[in-house]
């Protein structure tokens, strides 16, 4: 019986091909197989646009579909056939990675496969490679320190509890808001509500076509906004 293959999730960064690690480039360039999330929708992955460059010659692609949906069960029948599919590879005694955007392990598929994985094939060795997140580029495209001294950072949804989002924004010195460009307007109303429009930068699309960094929320919002977009909100003077 061959050995159980190794399995990485690889952080490629949040867009900029230059903003990998040396570690994932080195992993990139020695997996056998390539794993890649999409929408069950369609086959389009950033992640894999990132990482091609750094694939070594003829290693295959696989795309996984996951259903954007918020059916609990769904979800899970996903989340299993694919830890399924990746399995069948590894117990082959074949090395795969799977590409995630930003790091591995933050708001990724990738975290909701590791569970149900190691179940599946308690025996694979599981490496996750961090990459640097879109919140961290955002942060240096606006020069902006993402935490000074004693101040604290929270990094929430957009899309949870409104209730809860108001109370961290209240507690926490800055922050950034991920998974916010379904709930854009009422996210933006808050901010204004609680005077922390104009001490709140949007990014959306950073490195990508379609690029947009407006820093101050007291103006007209009359873009739309991706769904790779984030906020970051920072009280200090």
């Amino acid at each position: 019986m061959p050995k159980v293959g190794a399995f990485y999730g690889v952080g490629v960064g949040p867009g900029d091909p230059d903003l990998i690690t040396v570690k994932a480039v080195k992993i990139l360039n020695q997996v056998d197989l390539v794993f890649t999330a999409s929408s069950s929708a369609n086959e389009y992955s950033l992640a894999r646009q990132i990482g091609l460059k750094y694939l070594k010659a003829g290693v295959p692609l696989q795309n996984l579909p996951f259903p954007m949906t918020e059916d609990d069960q769904a979800l899970k029948a996903a989340w299993r056939q694919n830890a399924t599919d990746i399995a069948e590879i590894l117990r082959s005694g074949r090395s795969a990675a799977f590409l995630t955007l930003g790091d591995c392990l933050t708001y990724s598929t990738y975290a909701y496969l590791l569970p149900v994985l190691t179940e599946i094939i308690p025996a694979a060795p599981i490496i996750s490679v961090p990459g640097i997140t879109s919140y961290q580029q955002a942060a240096a495209r606006l020069n902006r320190p993402l935490v000074m001294t004693k101040e604290s950072l929270a990094i929430i949804s957009g899309g949870g509890d409104e209730a809860k989002f108001g109370t961290l924004l209240d507690q926490s010195d800055n922050v950034v808001i991920m998974k916010m460009y379904r709930g854009r307007d009422q996210i933006v109303e808050t901010l204004r509500k609680k005077g922390l429009a104009a001490k709140t930068a949007l990014c959306s699309q950073l490195d990508l076509p379609g690029e947009k960094i407006v820093d101050g929320l007291d103006q007209d919002l009359t873009d739309p906004t991706t769904y790779f977009s984030l906020m970051l909100v920072t009280k200090r003077d």
